[in-house]
């Protein structure tokens, strides 16, 4: 690890999950899930400079007047985004989202509110059923974290290749293969994460997870859903599973395909099954707010059914009570629910 200087304290504290130089006036955290003021300010740029300087000759990264901004990864896995003149003000912006100690399991994130244990009992059964699962939410929301913990639930026999941008997923499994993006530098173009998924596809993978839709990628992930890598996940930006629809449709879009809409709405609702929905809320608790099936179309909408609710004025998760159609497709996998499991 580079010598961080006066953030190394931060970067020591396992409740602090993310550091965020604004530039001299500040040093903000995120501590247990809430953002505060680290009481530390920098007294000058060139103390600034000097931060900035050992993260990038740490990583082997530049930043130039024609790229003045960089996404780049610390030796501990800690993420950092550095963006600096002329396109900020007051020095360098330095964004640390730091790697966690350990990866979190299941059981932790309902001893932490996240889930109750009937929502991960069923959202494991689905990951062993292979079911395609959408998961989404806002910036640091828990999307990743919750992705991370639901693989350990892949049964080990089958092959699985991970895509990110940066390295984010903690993979446990055996059988598995790890793809990252590539920026695009002065002599070499970007390798994007829609090439990867096409290579993944030449991989024999059972199951093939994107970290993150971000772009065109996500047409290329509704095909291998629909083409025989059931059990497929990924994670998203968005606020609700209607949304997170939605922005599927425009992702699918910006793939530079020309398909009507009515027929990447068709393979929506035929790739994905299930989109679970997190948030984080003011008190910096990270809750899974619902849970959606997809189940089919009328006319041209991709209808839906919530079967769990986060109720916030109860504070307790709420099952609706609708059966879920795709206990069809979990029996088809040998795996048989009892007869009151959604009563």
């Amino acid at each position: 690890m580079p010598d961080l200087g006066a953030i190394d304290p931060f970067m020591k504290d396992p409740q602090i999950s993310e550091i965020m130089v604004n530039d001299v006036r500040n040093v903000m955290i995120e501590k247990d899930g809430k953002i505060q003021f680290s009481g530390f300010a920098y007294s000058s740029v060139d103390e600034l400079n000097r931060l900035a300087r050992a993260i990038l000759d740490a990583t082997g990264k530049v930043l130039s007047p024609d790229q003045p901004y960089v996404d780049t990864m610390l030796p501990d896995g800690s993420r950092v985004n550095l963006i600096g003149p002329p396109l900020t003000v007051g020095g360098p912006c330095i964004t640390i989202r730091k790697f966690p100690s350990r990866s979190l399991k299941i059981e932790d994130l309902i001893g932490y509110g996240m889930l109750d244990r009937r929502m991960a009992h069923f959202l494991s059964i689905c990951v062993a059923g292979r079911v395609n699962l959408v998961i989404s939410g806002g910036t640091g929301s828990g999307k990743t974290t919750l992705l991370s913990a639901l693989m350990a639930f892949i049964p080990k026999g089958e092959r699985v290749v991970t895509i990110e941008d940066t390295p984010e997923l903690a993979v446990a499994h055996f059988n598995s293969v790890r793809l990252q993006t590539k920026p695009q530098s002065p002599t070499l173009p970007a390798i994007t994460a829609r090439e990867l998924v096409a290579n993944a596809l030449r991989m024999r993978p059972d199951r093939v997870i994107v970290g993150e839709c971000r772009r065109g990628e996500a047409f290329d992930m509704l095909q291998a859903m629909n083409t025989g890598h059931e059990g497929s996940m990924t994670t998203l930006h968005a606020n609700s599973p209607r949304d997170a629809l939605s922005r599927l449709e425009t992702l699918c879009m910006l793939s530079g395909v020309e398909i009507p809409l009515l027929a990447i709405r068709k393979q929506l609702q035929s790739a994905v099954d299930l989109l679970v929905q997190v948030k984080r809320f003011r008190d910096g608790k990270r809750r899974v707010i619902g849970i959606a099936e997809v189940t089919g179309m009328e006319g041209e909408v991709v209808t839906m059914q919530d079967i769990w609710r986060y109720e916030p004025e109860t504070a307790r998760f709420k099952f609706t009570g609708l059966v879920p159609k795709l206990v069809e497709q979990l029996r088809e996998q040998g795996i048989e629910l009892p007869k009151n499991y959604f009563a």
